[in-house]
């Protein structure tokens, strides 16, 4: 059944594509004024004028007149662990990194009744919806079923099944193998299965905390199936001490809990570390990169690498602010994304966009781009993040921040 959604004005995105360097961010956003959307079974048939539409083969199906509103493609939370939902509120923010961890740790390793999680899950996904996000790029380990039962009907996800620790892996081709090897996340390996390799990819939790045949295992899945391949990344200065000088308090932290006796830090910080492994790459989407020097930032250019920025839970968290300007000066793509629950107040990436203009000083038509077309493509959602013929009709009421 066709119907047709009429708007003051139609922010598209469609000629653009991913916007990298800071022109293509900042360039005026082209606007089809006394816009059209016609739609049918959930895909855009075209965009019209008003005054076309009434001359066109559609002006008969349904008419919903939004009013004097401005329309434009649903927002896309390119990084966000849904899983830890249940945590709101109950984790040490401003400290630092080590002491955010310290207070996570003990809480995410704690049972709770899938019952319970559901619920909050099933609550979470309708806040999110209504805040006109479409699409989640989710990393989680162990409750990926629950995530996509919650999900359904109410937005996309793109589940990064998390790789964690220092177990052996095995090849490439048995990464779920690999997943319940390190008695971490049975179950994320139990959901990763042919039939759902369009939307689930792997992640490596970080440079510190899973080994590099790990890692590079998971890299190697992701390249082999052309999926996005999901990394933190520089996200704390006591990252960098532990990878540079295997020393500081995040290093005693896994001396302690994780590292094996035989660990040796590699002397390197974390962006040129990953670079050396070869997990950078214009399908990888490293995540926070706030310890990223000039150098680190030529260097995800020079690779293409896609960067996701999550500025409030940086905030939250207090591990700075990550050097955005000069990334989009330097033709990374940036994207944005809430992070979870743990180190944030709530998932509404308007919110999130809002931050962006606030800390590094963006323009609006700057984070909507992140937001919506840039997370496309960050993500390989081919069919989101413009408005155009052919895509899923998914748009949101663009506000005036």
């Amino acid at each position: 059944m066709l119907q047709a959604f009429r708007a003051k004005s139609v922010i598209t995105l469609a000629q653009e594509g991913a916007a990298r360097g800071i022109k293509a961010l900042e360039a005026p956003l082209a606007e089809l004024d006394d816009g059209v959307i016609v739609v049918e079974d959930k895909r855009v048939v075209s965009v019209e004028s008003f005054s076309a539409f009434r001359r066109s083969v559609h002006s008969l199906c349904s008419l919903t007149d939004l009013g004097y509103v401005r329309l434009a493609p649903a927002l896309i939370n390119a990084h966000c662990h849904l899983e830890l939902s249940h945590l709101a509120g109950a984790t040490r923010g401003g400290g630092g990194f080590t002491a955010w961890l310290l207070s996570l740790i003990p809480l995410a390793a704690e049972a709770v009744l899938p019952e319970v999680l559901l619920k909050r899950l099933h609550a979470v996904l309708e806040q999110v919806r209504h805040s006109g996000t479409v699409h989640v790029g989710d990393v989680g380990s162990r409750n990926p079923a629950l995530v996509a039962q919650a999900a359904e009907k109410r937005c996309g996800i793109t589940h990064f099944l998390e790789v964690f620790g220092f177990g052996r892996p095995a090849p490439s081709e048995y990464i779920p193998q690999v997943l319940a090897a390190q008695g971490y996340c049975p179950e994320a390996a139990a959901f990763l299965s042919p039939d759902r390799y369009d939307w689930c990819a792997i992640a490596g939790h970080s440079l510190y905390s899973v080994s590099p045949e790990a890692l590079l295992a998971a890299f190697a899945w992701c390249r082999e199936r052309r999926r996005p391949f999901s990394v933190h990344l520089a996200e704390s200065g006591e990252e960098e001490e532990c990878l540079l000088h295997g020393k500081g308090a995040l290093y005693e932290l896994l001396r302690q809990r994780l590292l094996p006796h035989d660990w040796r830090h590699p002397g390197m910080k974390s962006t040129a570390y990953a670079g050396m492994l070869g997990l950078l790459g214009p399908r990888t989407l490293a995540v926070h990169c706030v310890q990223c020097s000039s150098a680190d930032i030529s260097l995800l250019a020079r690779k293409g690498t896609n960067v996701c920025l999550c500025p409030r839970s940086n905030h939250f968290i207090g591990t700075g602010l990550a050097p955005a300007e000069r990334m989009a000066e330097k033709g990374v793509l940036l994207c944005l994304g809430t992070d979870s629950l743990a180190s944030n107040h709530d998932l509404d990436m308007k919110k999130e966009m809002q931050a962006a203009r606030t800390f590094w000083g963006f323009s609006d038509r700057a984070v909507l781009r992140m937001a919506t077309v840039n997370a496309a493509h960050a993500l390989d959602l081919g069919h989101l993040g413009v408005i155009a013929p052919g895509k899923t009709a998914a748009f949101f009421i663009y506000p005036d921040f």
